[in-house]
């Protein structure tokens, strides 16, 4: 609970041991890239820092489930559903493309629907920026990250990406 701002929020925090084996430039990238992204379906970072040597940053509480959750309890969306749902994803899609971003790991868990039913894309730790100069590049090229299921033929094959990957995540999602 915020209790500055009387709200509830969600803390992501980088775990000791994954900060010790990756290093913090990774968790750092994705609390820069979440700060850029402003839109309706994209869950925003409100707050970041570090607290007892951890990094952490703080985004909105999502009232809701995730689209692997409800997919999981009805096995099938009905189609009006899912088109919006995609056009949601979509739509913050492009805002992360037109800032250079790929997400890289579109799948029904880092896709949040509210109490309402609006879509919030989160989770960008694997995010890649698209123009070299607006961020160090922490992926090489022959390394895959991802979840393969969802992942792009390219992607699996530890090539640089582009938007067309998040695309291809999407229909696979869809």
């Amino acid at each position: 609970h915020d209790e500055r701002h009387d709200r509830p929020v969600a803390i992501k925090v980088l775990h000791e041991d994954l900060g010790a084996t990756l290093g913090p430039e990774r968790f750092l990238a994705e609390i820069k890239t979440t700060a850029k992204l402003q839109h309706p379906h994209i869950l925003p970072l409100l707050d970041s820092g570090a607290a007892g040597g951890l990094l952490f940053y703080v985004m909105p509480f999502v009232e809701g489930e995730s689209l692997r959750d409800r997919l999981e309890r009805e096995k099938q969306l009905p189609i009006d559903d899912a088109v919006r749902i995609a056009r949601e994803i979509a739509d913050a899609l492009g805002v992360a493309h037109a800032a250079g971003i790929v997400h890289r790991d579109i799948k029904p868990e880092n896709i949040m629907l509210t109490a309402t039913g609006e879509v919030k894309v989160a989770d960008f730790g694997l995010a890649r920026a698209t123009n070299s100069s607006d961020s160090q590049n922490l992926t090489q090229e022959g390394v895959t990250l991802g979840t393969p299921l969802y992942m792009s033929p390219e992607q699996v094959e530890g090539r640089i990406v582009d938007p067309r990957s998040d695309l291809y995540s999407l229909g696979a999602t869809a």
